[in-house]
């Protein structure tokens, strides 16, 4: 629920920026900051190394027109490159309280992009158990041409709001998206790390079936990173470490935590995108700090994609990267051909449009 305050590659990422007026627009949990907030330029913390080259100054994909569906913000919530073409299912909302709708949009190049098709493709009301709004969050194409989105939803107008991660699945990207009956990730039980909500999902195909990395918290200590794993992209499991003894961990455990305490991501780990990296795999993951103020994303590295390692030139992106915003708030990932496409909802006069950073060659 993107009423609220909220919380992104290696030695290399861009920047965005978000909302904060009148209307606030309920995507992800934790969300822009209200009305009152002011930004504050992140402090002393390790500055970026501009690995990233920022396309322009001008956004790739832009908010509708006036009067329309998208008119305020739109972030790029998920995006898969399949046969050859870029396609993004990028979230559209007016202001908060407000549905949120998923637009299509593709590229042959990943700079160009052109809507396809109805727009929107999948609507909030579509998904009989999103109570406030629904967000797309990652996609891919299974073997036999089904495509598939996961999506998470905000259905309270707590902060954190409570959420939930479904599945949809349509025969083509511009639909009909019919969502499962029931979601496939719930929070934890009461007192669980991840109890509150479960959001921003990435889901990867791997030779023994699925992962997904996810965003949880309590609603008390933060926002933190964990993952789950299927056979079939429907029933999960969450990670869990028998080792743990804390009351929070005993169903699951986070396997990305939050940073120390006044460090630029001391309250927020969240929106994980994860990709192959030589023999492991890197993490592209967005943080924030208790004001959420100091916003940033930050790279991490894994043997074995459970146990990380966070990459010491964090944050690697931050907002002033973009031209002119202030803020950036979702993000999503791409790698093609060993060049990262980051895509990023930067926010300019409180209102949010998707611009792109490019980094090429393998994460250090």
């Amino acid at each position: 629920m993107k009423k609220f305050i909220v919380l992104f590659l290696a030695l290399t990422l861009i920047a965005c920026a978000a909302p904060a007026t009148e209307a606030i627009p309920p995507t992800e949990e934790p969300t822009r900051p209200p009305a009152t907030a002011t930004a504050i330029p992140p402090t002393a913390t390790a500055e970026p190394q501009s690995f990233f080259k920022v396309f322009g100054d001008e956004p790739i994909v832009s908010k509708g027109e006036s009067g329309t569906w998208d008119d305020r913000y739109t972030d790029p919530g998920a995006v898969v490159f399949y046969d050859g073409v870029f396609h993004m299912f990028r979230n559209g909302f007016r202001g908060y309280p407000a549905e949120s709708q998923v637009g299509y949009v593709t590229s042959t190049d990943g700079y160009t992009w052109t809507k396809q098709g109805a727009d929107p493709v999948f609507l909030t009301k579509d998904v009989p158990y999103a109570k406030v709004a629904m967000f797309a969050s990652s996609a891919l194409v299974e073997d036999d041409g089904t495509w598939v989105l996961y999506f998470y939803t905000v259905d309270s107008m707590n902060f954190p709001a409570d959420g939930v991660i479904g599945r949809a699945t349509a025969p083509g990207p511009n639909g009909p998206w019919v969502p499962d009956a029931e979601p496939v990730l719930r929070p934890g039980s009461a007192r669980e790390w991840d109890s509150r909500n479960v959001i921003a999902p990435h889901v990867i195909k791997t030779d023994d079936g699925y992962r997904m990395y996810y965003s949880g918290t309590d609603g008390m200590g933060g926002s933190q990173i964990g993952m789950a794993t299927s056979s079939d992209g429907i029933q999960w499991t969450k990670y869990n470490d028998p080792a743990t003894t804390e009351v929070k961990y005993q169903e699951s455990d986070p396997v990305l935590l939050l940073g120390e305490k006044d460090s630029w991501e001391s309250d927020q780990v969240h929106q994980p995108r994860v990709f192959p990296n030589g023999e492991g795999w890197v993490m592209i993951y967005r943080g924030s700090n208790k004001n959420k103020a100091n916003m940033g994303l930050g790279i991490a590295s894994s043997d074995d994609g459970i146990h990380w390692s966070k990459s010491a030139l964090n944050p690697v992106f931050l907002p002033t990267e973009i031209k002119g915003a202030y803020q950036f708030w979702f993000h999503n990932v791409l790698l093609v051909d060993d060049t990262f496409f980051v895509f990023i909802e930067g926010d300019i006069n409180q209102r949010t449009q998707i611009y792109l950073a490019t980094y090429e060659g393998g994460m250090p």
